[in-house]
Protein backbone atom coordinates (compact mmCIF):
# COMPACT_ATOMS: atom_id res chain seq x y z
CA UNK A 1 0.00 0.00 0.00
CA UNK A 2 1.04 3.47 -0.86
CA UNK A 3 1.34 6.23 1.62
CA UNK A 4 0.11 9.03 -0.15
CA UNK A 5 -1.57 8.87 -3.99
CA UNK A 6 -1.72 11.88 -5.96
CA UNK A 7 -4.55 10.97 -8.52
CA UNK A 8 -5.46 12.83 -11.73
CA UNK A 9 -3.24 15.56 -11.94
CA UNK A 10 -1.14 17.09 -14.72
CA UNK A 11 2.17 15.80 -13.73
CA UNK A 12 5.49 18.30 -14.65
CA UNK A 13 8.83 16.12 -13.54
CA UNK A 14 10.88 19.31 -12.71
CA UNK A 15 13.21 18.03 -15.79
CA UNK A 16 11.45 20.25 -18.07
CA UNK A 17 9.25 17.63 -19.67
CA UNK A 18 6.23 17.18 -21.15
CA UNK A 19 3.76 16.89 -18.83
CA UNK A 20 1.15 14.19 -18.94
CA UNK A 21 -2.06 13.15 -16.76
CA UNK A 22 -0.93 10.95 -14.20
CA UNK A 23 -1.45 9.31 -10.46
CA UNK A 24 2.00 9.72 -8.56
CA UNK A 25 2.51 7.29 -5.67
CA UNK A 26 4.34 7.93 -2.51
CA UNK A 27 6.03 5.25 -0.14
CA UNK A 28 8.75 5.69 2.42
CA UNK A 29 9.70 9.07 1.41
CA UNK A 30 9.82 8.41 -2.31
CA UNK A 31 8.25 8.30 -5.36
CA UNK A 32 7.46 5.35 -6.47
CA UNK A 33 5.51 5.21 -8.76
CA UNK A 34 4.16 7.82 -11.91
CA UNK A 35 1.65 7.31 -14.08
CA UNK A 36 -1.63 5.65 -14.98
CA UNK A 37 -1.78 3.64 -11.45
CA UNK A 38 -5.69 2.60 -11.69
CA UNK A 39 -7.00 1.74 -8.56
CA UNK A 40 -4.04 1.93 -6.19
CA UNK A 41 -4.70 1.75 -2.77
CA UNK A 42 -2.93 3.97 -0.35
CA UNK A 43 -3.40 5.67 2.85
CA UNK A 44 -4.33 9.29 1.72
CA UNK A 45 -5.14 10.01 -1.76
CA UNK A 46 -5.13 13.93 -3.05
CA UNK A 47 -7.78 14.61 -5.96
CA UNK A 48 -5.59 16.41 -8.24
CA UNK A 49 -8.10 16.26 -11.24
CA UNK A 50 -7.89 19.52 -13.33
CA UNK A 51 -4.99 20.50 -11.56
CA UNK A 52 -1.14 21.18 -11.87
CA UNK A 53 0.89 18.37 -9.14
CA UNK A 54 4.79 19.63 -9.44
CA UNK A 55 7.93 18.80 -7.81
CA UNK A 56 8.35 21.33 -4.69
CA UNK A 57 9.57 24.61 -4.84
CA UNK A 58 13.50 24.76 -4.64
CA UNK A 59 14.26 28.45 -3.12
CA UNK A 60 18.02 28.45 -3.34
CA UNK A 61 18.62 32.30 -2.42
CA UNK A 62 17.49 33.11 0.86
CA UNK A 63 18.41 34.61 4.23
CA UNK A 64 15.65 31.89 6.35
CA UNK A 65 19.14 31.48 8.19
CA UNK A 66 18.44 34.61 10.17
CA UNK A 67 15.47 34.17 11.27
CA UNK A 68 14.68 30.43 12.23
CA UNK A 69 13.78 31.47 15.63
CA UNK A 70 10.33 32.98 13.68
CA UNK A 71 7.36 30.26 14.60
CA UNK A 72 5.72 31.00 11.25
CA UNK A 73 8.79 30.33 8.77
CA UNK A 74 7.66 27.10 7.86
CA UNK A 75 4.44 27.94 7.24
CA UNK A 76 5.68 31.01 5.40
CA UNK A 77 7.22 28.59 2.88
CA UNK A 78 4.34 26.26 2.53
CA UNK A 79 1.87 28.69 1.71
CA UNK A 80 3.82 29.39 -1.45
CA UNK A 81 5.08 25.47 -2.24
CA UNK A 82 8.50 25.64 -1.22
CA UNK A 83 9.55 22.68 0.19
CA UNK A 84 13.60 23.41 0.00
CA UNK A 85 15.20 26.56 1.23
CA UNK A 86 18.89 27.57 1.26
CA UNK A 87 20.44 30.42 3.56
CA UNK A 88 23.71 32.04 4.39
CA UNK A 89 23.90 33.56 0.57
CA UNK A 90 25.46 37.32 -0.34
CA UNK A 91 28.65 36.43 2.23
CA UNK A 92 26.04 37.12 5.21
CA UNK A 93 25.19 35.19 8.19
CA UNK A 94 26.73 33.10 10.54
CA UNK A 95 30.68 31.74 10.54
CA UNK A 96 29.45 28.72 12.50
CA UNK A 97 27.83 26.75 9.72
CA UNK A 98 27.03 23.88 12.81
CA UNK A 99 25.59 26.16 14.79
CA UNK A 100 22.89 27.19 12.07
CA UNK A 101 22.28 23.80 11.51
CA UNK A 102 21.71 22.64 15.08
CA UNK A 103 19.08 25.96 15.32
CA UNK A 104 17.74 25.01 11.98
CA UNK A 105 17.13 21.21 13.91
CA UNK A 106 15.52 22.80 16.47
CA UNK A 107 13.10 24.29 14.97
CA UNK A 108 11.65 21.84 13.52
CA UNK A 109 10.90 22.90 9.97
CA UNK A 110 8.37 21.45 7.95
CA UNK A 111 10.55 22.37 5.00
CA UNK A 112 14.17 20.71 4.07
CA UNK A 113 16.68 23.44 4.83
CA UNK A 114 20.33 23.81 3.18
CA UNK A 115 23.00 26.39 4.60
CA UNK A 116 25.94 28.26 2.52
CA UNK A 117 28.83 29.06 4.58
CA UNK A 118 29.00 33.66 4.25
CA UNK A 119 32.68 34.17 3.65
CA UNK A 120 32.92 37.53 5.14
CA UNK A 121 31.95 36.39 8.59
CA UNK A 122 34.41 33.08 8.26
CA UNK A 123 37.37 35.56 7.41
CA UNK A 124 36.59 37.87 10.11
CA UNK A 125 37.48 34.84 12.30
CA UNK A 126 41.24 35.35 10.87
CA UNK A 127 41.48 39.08 9.88
CA UNK A 128 39.37 41.79 12.41
CA UNK A 129 37.06 43.52 10.35
CA UNK A 130 37.86 46.61 12.01
CA UNK A 131 41.53 46.04 10.22
CA UNK A 132 40.36 47.25 7.29
CA UNK A 133 42.57 45.40 4.92
CA UNK A 134 42.77 42.60 2.64
CA UNK A 135 44.12 39.22 4.35
CA UNK A 136 48.32 39.00 4.22
CA UNK A 137 49.71 36.12 2.59
CA UNK A 138 50.08 34.29 5.81
CA UNK A 139 46.61 34.77 6.14
CA UNK A 140 44.92 33.30 3.43
CA UNK A 141 45.49 29.41 3.98
CA UNK A 142 44.13 30.60 7.19
CA UNK A 143 40.50 31.80 5.71
CA UNK A 144 40.94 28.78 3.24
CA UNK A 145 40.96 26.65 5.71
CA UNK A 146 37.88 28.10 7.64
CA UNK A 147 35.72 27.82 4.65
CA UNK A 148 36.96 24.18 4.27
CA UNK A 149 35.79 23.32 7.72
CA UNK A 150 32.75 25.20 6.77
CA UNK A 151 32.04 23.07 3.64
CA UNK A 152 33.11 19.97 5.13
CA UNK A 153 30.42 20.73 7.97
CA UNK A 154 27.47 20.30 5.61
CA UNK A 155 27.84 23.64 4.11
CA UNK A 156 26.14 23.60 0.78
CA UNK A 157 29.00 26.13 -0.88
CA UNK A 158 30.56 29.31 -0.31
CA UNK A 159 28.75 32.60 -0.58
CA UNK A 160 30.81 36.35 -1.14
CA UNK A 161 28.91 39.90 -1.67
CA UNK A 162 29.73 43.35 -1.20
CA UNK A 163 28.74 43.57 2.43
CA UNK A 164 30.89 44.42 5.11
CA UNK A 165 34.58 42.52 5.39
CA UNK A 166 33.61 40.45 2.35
CA UNK A 167 34.15 44.19 0.22
CA UNK A 168 37.75 43.94 1.50
CA UNK A 169 38.58 40.52 0.13
CA UNK A 170 40.91 41.14 -3.06
CA UNK A 171 41.65 38.61 -5.99
CA UNK A 172 43.89 36.49 -4.12
CA UNK A 173 42.04 35.60 -0.85
CA UNK A 174 39.20 35.06 -3.00
CA UNK A 175 40.81 32.79 -5.17
CA UNK A 176 42.34 30.68 -2.26
CA UNK A 177 38.65 30.51 -0.84
CA UNK A 178 37.19 29.52 -4.61
CA UNK A 179 39.94 26.91 -4.54
CA UNK A 180 38.72 24.99 -1.97
CA UNK A 181 34.74 25.21 -3.00
CA UNK A 182 36.12 23.49 -6.53
CA UNK A 183 38.20 20.92 -4.70
CA UNK A 184 35.14 19.72 -2.62
CA UNK A 185 32.75 19.95 -5.86
CA UNK A 186 31.09 22.95 -4.44
CA UNK A 187 29.99 26.15 -5.79
CA UNK A 188 30.93 30.00 -4.87
CA UNK A 189 27.32 31.89 -4.99
CA UNK A 190 28.18 35.58 -5.65
CA UNK A 191 26.63 38.74 -5.43
CA UNK A 192 28.47 40.67 -7.09
CA UNK A 193 30.67 43.20 -5.92
CA UNK A 194 28.80 45.86 -7.71
CA UNK A 195 25.76 45.80 -9.36
CA UNK A 196 25.63 49.32 -10.78
CA UNK A 197 27.83 51.60 -11.83
CA UNK A 198 30.38 48.89 -11.96
CA UNK A 199 28.32 46.06 -12.66
CA UNK A 200 29.94 45.06 -16.04
CA UNK A 201 33.69 44.86 -13.86
CA UNK A 202 32.46 43.14 -11.03
CA UNK A 203 30.58 40.43 -13.49
CA UNK A 204 33.86 39.84 -15.45
CA UNK A 205 35.77 39.50 -11.68
CA UNK A 206 32.97 36.95 -10.97
CA UNK A 207 33.68 35.45 -14.32
CA UNK A 208 37.67 34.95 -14.15
CA UNK A 209 37.54 33.61 -10.43
CA UNK A 210 35.63 30.62 -11.77
CA UNK A 211 37.77 30.00 -14.67
CA UNK A 212 40.93 31.11 -12.18
CA UNK A 213 40.04 28.49 -9.70
CA UNK A 214 37.56 25.64 -11.27
CA UNK A 215 34.66 26.38 -9.36
CA UNK A 216 31.30 26.58 -10.07
CA UNK A 217 29.70 29.58 -9.92
CA UNK A 218 26.11 31.04 -9.31
CA UNK A 219 25.72 34.45 -9.81
CA UNK A 220 23.28 35.57 -7.59
CA UNK A 221 19.93 38.30 -8.22
CA UNK A 222 21.57 38.72 -11.96
CA UNK A 223 20.71 42.41 -12.39
CA UNK A 224 21.82 46.22 -13.95
CA UNK A 225 20.72 48.11 -11.25
CA UNK A 226 19.76 52.34 -11.89
CA UNK A 227 18.47 53.40 -14.11
CA UNK A 228 21.74 54.90 -15.69
CA UNK A 229 23.39 51.70 -15.75
CA UNK A 230 20.70 49.94 -17.57
CA UNK A 231 22.85 50.36 -20.60
CA UNK A 232 25.13 47.97 -19.53
CA UNK A 233 22.84 45.10 -19.02
CA UNK A 234 23.44 43.99 -22.58
CA UNK A 235 26.91 43.15 -21.54
CA UNK A 236 26.69 41.59 -18.42
CA UNK A 237 24.25 39.14 -19.99
CA UNK A 238 27.27 38.78 -23.20
CA UNK A 239 29.91 38.30 -20.81
CA UNK A 240 27.52 35.30 -18.52
CA UNK A 241 26.58 33.56 -21.79
CA UNK A 242 30.12 33.67 -23.13
CA UNK A 243 31.19 32.17 -19.81
CA UNK A 244 29.10 29.47 -20.17
CA UNK A 245 30.67 28.22 -23.00
CA UNK A 246 33.56 26.82 -21.13
CA UNK A 247 32.35 27.24 -17.25
CA UNK A 248 29.63 25.48 -15.04
CA UNK A 249 28.21 28.88 -14.18
CA UNK A 250 24.49 29.45 -13.41
CA UNK A 251 22.84 32.74 -12.07
CA UNK A 252 19.02 33.24 -10.66
CA UNK A 253 16.97 36.72 -10.13
CA UNK A 254 13.74 36.79 -9.31
CA UNK A 255 10.70 38.46 -11.68
CA UNK A 256 10.38 42.12 -10.04
CA UNK A 257 11.98 45.66 -11.07
CA UNK A 258 12.26 46.83 -7.24
CA UNK A 259 14.89 45.76 -4.79
CA UNK A 260 15.32 45.33 -1.60
CA UNK A 261 18.67 46.29 0.65
CA UNK A 262 19.26 48.34 3.32
CA UNK A 263 18.90 51.82 3.28
CA UNK A 264 23.12 52.18 4.14
CA UNK A 265 23.19 50.79 0.44
CA UNK A 266 23.06 54.33 -0.56
CA UNK A 267 26.50 54.69 1.24
CA UNK A 268 29.85 54.11 -0.47
CA UNK A 269 31.26 50.90 0.26
CA UNK A 270 34.24 51.96 1.13
CA UNK A 271 32.87 54.20 4.27
CA UNK A 272 31.40 50.56 5.60
CA UNK A 273 33.99 48.05 4.91
CA UNK A 274 35.76 48.07 8.38
CA UNK A 275 32.71 48.25 10.52
CA UNK A 276 33.39 51.77 11.03
CA UNK A 277 30.68 53.78 9.71
CA UNK A 278 28.83 54.92 12.24
CA UNK A 279 32.15 56.02 13.66
CA UNK A 280 32.62 58.21 10.75
CA UNK A 281 29.22 59.68 10.44
CA UNK A 282 30.53 61.41 13.72
CA UNK A 283 33.17 63.22 12.26
CA UNK A 284 32.32 66.55 9.46
CA UNK A 285 34.49 64.78 7.27
CA UNK A 286 32.73 61.17 7.16
CA UNK A 287 29.64 62.87 7.04
CA UNK A 288 30.57 64.96 3.99
CA UNK A 289 32.15 62.05 2.20
CA UNK A 290 28.63 60.20 3.04
CA UNK A 291 26.48 62.70 1.61
CA UNK A 292 28.54 62.70 -1.58
CA UNK A 293 28.07 59.00 -1.68
CA UNK A 294 24.22 59.07 -1.08
CA UNK A 295 23.76 62.23 -3.78
CA UNK A 296 25.49 60.41 -6.14
CA UNK A 297 23.14 56.91 -5.80
CA UNK A 298 20.63 59.19 -6.58
CA UNK A 299 21.82 60.44 -9.62
CA UNK A 300 23.31 57.53 -10.96
CA UNK A 301 20.55 54.99 -9.86
CA UNK A 302 17.28 56.28 -8.42
CA UNK A 303 15.66 59.09 -6.70
CA UNK A 304 14.80 59.72 -3.10
CA UNK A 305 11.10 59.31 -4.17
CA UNK A 306 11.35 55.66 -4.71
CA UNK A 307 12.78 54.32 -1.93
CA UNK A 308 10.54 53.05 0.79
CA UNK A 309 11.53 52.45 4.24
CA UNK A 310 10.41 49.69 5.89
CA UNK A 311 11.76 49.90 9.44
CA UNK A 312 12.91 53.52 9.95
CA UNK A 313 13.68 55.12 13.24
CA UNK A 314 13.17 58.54 14.55
CA UNK A 315 9.45 58.12 14.81
CA UNK A 316 9.22 57.79 10.57
CA UNK A 317 6.23 55.70 9.49
CA UNK A 318 7.09 52.84 8.17
CA UNK A 319 6.09 52.88 4.53
CA UNK A 320 7.64 56.73 3.78
CA UNK A 321 9.61 57.75 0.99
CA UNK A 322 12.74 59.03 1.58
CA UNK A 323 11.49 62.42 0.64
CA UNK A 324 8.57 62.08 3.33
CA UNK A 325 11.08 60.80 5.85
CA UNK A 326 13.02 64.26 5.16
CA UNK A 327 9.96 66.41 5.86
CA UNK A 328 8.95 64.28 8.57
CA UNK A 329 12.18 65.06 10.00
CA UNK A 330 12.96 68.42 9.37
CA UNK A 331 15.62 67.68 6.79
CA UNK A 332 17.54 70.10 4.05
CA UNK A 333 16.95 67.14 2.14
CA UNK A 334 16.33 63.14 1.50
CA UNK A 335 20.20 62.46 1.59
CA UNK A 336 20.30 64.09 5.38
CA UNK A 337 17.37 62.25 6.31
CA UNK A 338 18.90 58.59 5.14
CA UNK A 339 22.23 59.65 6.80
CA UNK A 340 20.22 60.45 9.69
CA UNK A 341 18.08 57.46 9.78
CA UNK A 342 21.44 55.32 9.51
CA UNK A 343 23.51 57.17 12.14
CA UNK A 344 20.28 56.17 14.21
CA UNK A 345 20.34 52.69 13.64
CA UNK A 346 22.71 50.75 16.56
CA UNK A 347 23.74 48.36 13.49
CA UNK A 348 24.38 51.26 10.75
CA UNK A 349 22.01 49.81 7.81
CA UNK A 350 18.85 52.21 8.73
CA UNK A 351 16.80 49.10 8.23
CA UNK A 352 15.85 47.56 5.17
CA UNK A 353 14.16 49.37 2.10
CA UNK A 354 12.54 48.82 -1.76
CA UNK A 355 13.73 50.14 -4.22
CA UNK A 356 11.41 50.94 -6.83
CA UNK A 357 12.40 50.15 -10.38
CA UNK A 358 15.58 49.74 -9.62
CA UNK A 359 16.05 47.48 -12.55
CA UNK A 360 14.57 48.12 -16.00
CA UNK A 361 11.20 45.75 -16.36
CA UNK A 362 12.57 44.75 -19.72
CA UNK A 363 15.84 43.33 -18.88
CA UNK A 364 13.82 41.11 -16.03
CA UNK A 365 11.42 39.97 -18.37
CA UNK A 366 14.69 39.43 -20.88
CA UNK A 367 16.13 37.27 -18.28
CA UNK A 368 12.56 35.30 -17.40
CA UNK A 369 13.20 34.63 -20.53
CA UNK A 370 16.73 32.67 -20.23
CA UNK A 371 16.28 29.07 -19.86
CA UNK A 372 19.66 28.65 -17.65
CA UNK A 373 18.09 31.36 -15.11
CA UNK A 374 16.98 29.76 -11.83
CA UNK A 375 14.18 31.48 -9.85
CA UNK A 376 15.07 32.67 -6.66
CA UNK A 377 13.30 35.06 -4.20
CA UNK A 378 16.09 36.77 -1.66
CA UNK A 379 13.44 36.66 0.98
CA UNK A 380 14.82 39.23 3.66
CA UNK A 381 13.35 38.99 7.38
CA UNK A 382 12.51 41.84 8.69
CA UNK A 383 15.08 42.08 11.62
CA UNK A 384 12.36 44.49 13.69
CA UNK A 385 9.65 42.08 14.06
CA UNK A 386 8.03 39.09 13.80
CA UNK A 387 7.12 38.81 10.30
CA UNK A 388 8.97 39.49 6.84
CA UNK A 389 10.35 41.93 4.32
CA UNK A 390 7.01 44.03 2.89
CA UNK A 391 8.66 43.01 -1.08
CA UNK A 392 5.95 41.10 -2.57
CA UNK A 393 9.54 38.37 -4.12
CA UNK A 394 9.03 37.44 -0.30
CA UNK A 395 5.28 36.06 -0.82
CA UNK A 396 4.77 35.54 -4.09
CA UNK A 397 8.24 35.17 -6.42
CA UNK A 398 7.54 31.18 -7.92
CA UNK A 399 3.29 31.92 -8.33
CA UNK A 400 4.49 35.17 -10.43
CA UNK A 401 6.59 33.15 -12.70
CA UNK A 402 4.37 30.42 -13.08
CA UNK A 403 1.46 32.24 -13.13
CA UNK A 404 2.76 34.36 -16.36
CA UNK A 405 4.27 31.24 -17.82
CA UNK A 406 1.05 29.31 -17.92
CA UNK A 407 -0.67 32.17 -19.97
CA UNK A 408 2.16 31.82 -22.49
CA UNK A 409 1.37 27.76 -22.73
CA UNK A 410 2.47 24.17 -22.05
CA UNK A 411 6.17 24.35 -23.02
CA UNK A 412 6.47 27.59 -21.16
CA UNK A 413 5.14 26.72 -18.41
CA UNK A 414 7.12 23.04 -18.02
CA UNK A 415 10.37 25.22 -18.13
CA UNK A 416 9.37 27.73 -15.71
CA UNK A 417 8.35 24.94 -13.24
CA UNK A 418 12.13 23.29 -14.08
CA UNK A 419 13.53 26.70 -13.10
CA UNK A 420 11.58 26.46 -9.82
CA UNK A 421 12.29 22.84 -9.34
CA UNK A 422 15.11 20.80 -10.40
CA UNK A 423 17.32 23.61 -12.02
CA UNK A 424 18.24 25.06 -8.82
CA UNK A 425 18.25 22.32 -6.41
CA UNK A 426 21.05 20.75 -9.38
CA UNK A 427 23.33 24.02 -9.51
CA UNK A 428 23.37 23.30 -6.01
CA UNK A 429 23.51 19.67 -5.68
CA UNK A 430 20.29 19.09 -3.35
CA UNK A 431 19.23 16.33 -4.70
CA UNK A 432 15.72 17.43 -4.87
CA UNK A 433 13.05 19.02 -7.68
CA UNK A 434 11.96 16.42 -9.95
CA UNK A 435 8.98 14.12 -10.04
CA UNK A 436 10.27 10.55 -11.12
CA UNK A 437 10.27 7.17 -9.61
CA UNK A 438 13.15 6.53 -6.86
CA UNK A 439 13.13 11.15 -6.01
CA UNK A 440 12.33 12.12 -2.52
CA UNK A 441 8.56 12.86 -2.36
CA UNK A 442 8.26 16.79 -2.26
CA UNK A 443 5.43 17.53 -4.07
CA UNK A 444 2.49 20.13 -4.63
CA UNK A 445 -1.35 20.47 -6.15
CA UNK A 446 -1.64 23.80 -7.51
CA UNK A 447 -5.00 24.44 -8.34
CA UNK A 448 -5.76 28.17 -10.36
CA UNK A 449 -3.03 29.45 -9.53
CA UNK A 450 -3.29 33.67 -8.78
CA UNK A 451 -0.09 35.84 -8.43
CA UNK A 452 -1.75 38.06 -5.31
CA UNK A 453 1.08 40.02 -4.08
CA UNK A 454 2.11 43.67 -5.52
CA UNK A 455 4.02 46.73 -4.45
CA UNK A 456 1.55 47.82 -2.44
CA UNK A 457 -0.09 44.68 -1.08
CA UNK A 458 3.12 42.70 -0.24
CA UNK A 459 2.11 40.67 2.22
CA UNK A 460 -0.29 38.66 0.09
CA UNK A 461 0.45 34.73 -0.58
CA UNK A 462 -0.78 32.86 -3.87
CA UNK A 463 -3.54 31.52 -4.13
CA UNK A 464 -3.77 27.84 -5.51
CA UNK A 465 -1.60 26.23 -3.46
CA UNK A 466 -4.05 23.41 -2.60
CA UNK A 467 -1.32 20.61 -0.70
CA UNK A 468 2.20 19.86 -0.43
CA UNK A 469 3.90 17.14 0.42
CA UNK A 470 7.45 17.29 1.72
CA UNK A 471 9.58 13.92 2.83
CA UNK A 472 6.43 11.91 1.51
CA UNK A 473 4.42 13.62 4.78
CA UNK A 474 1.55 15.81 3.69
CA UNK A 475 2.55 19.44 5.14
CA UNK A 476 -0.36 21.70 3.63
CA UNK A 477 -3.91 20.50 2.94
CA UNK A 478 -6.39 22.19 2.10
CA UNK A 479 -4.21 25.54 2.13
CA UNK A 480 -3.60 24.25 5.29
CA UNK A 481 -0.35 23.46 6.87
CA UNK A 482 -0.43 20.25 9.20
CA UNK A 483 1.85 19.93 11.64
CA UNK A 484 2.86 16.71 10.32
CA UNK A 485 5.90 16.86 7.74
CA UNK A 486 9.50 17.13 8.97
CA UNK A 487 11.89 18.40 6.80
CA UNK A 488 15.59 17.13 6.05
CA UNK A 489 19.21 19.39 6.68
CA UNK A 490 20.35 18.91 3.64
CA UNK A 491 24.07 18.56 3.35
CA UNK A 492 25.56 17.94 -0.34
Amino acid sequence: MHDVLIAGGLVFDGEGGRPRQADLAVREGRVVAVGRLGGAAARLRLDAEGAWVLPGLVDVHTHYDLCLDWPGLGAHCLRQGVTSVVGGNCGLGEADVAAVFARAAAARLPVHFAQLAPLGPLRSRVVPRCAGRAARADERPRVAAEAAAALDAGAAGLSWGPYHANALMDREELLAAARVAAARGKPLCVHRRSEGAEGLRATREAVDLARASGARLQISHLKAAGRRNWSAFAEVVRVVEEGRRSLDLGVDLYPYDASLTYLSATIPDELKADGGLLARLRTPDGWAAARAGVERWFRERQGPERVVLLEPGLGVARGSTLEEAARHLGCADPAEAALRLVAADPKGTGGWATYREMMSPAHVEELLGRSYAAIASDAVPEEAGAGLSAHPRVYSTFARVLARASAQGEEALSDAVRRCTGLPAERLGLGRGRLVPGAPADALVLRGLEDRASYEEPELYPRGVEAVVVGGQVALLAGEPTGEARGELLRP
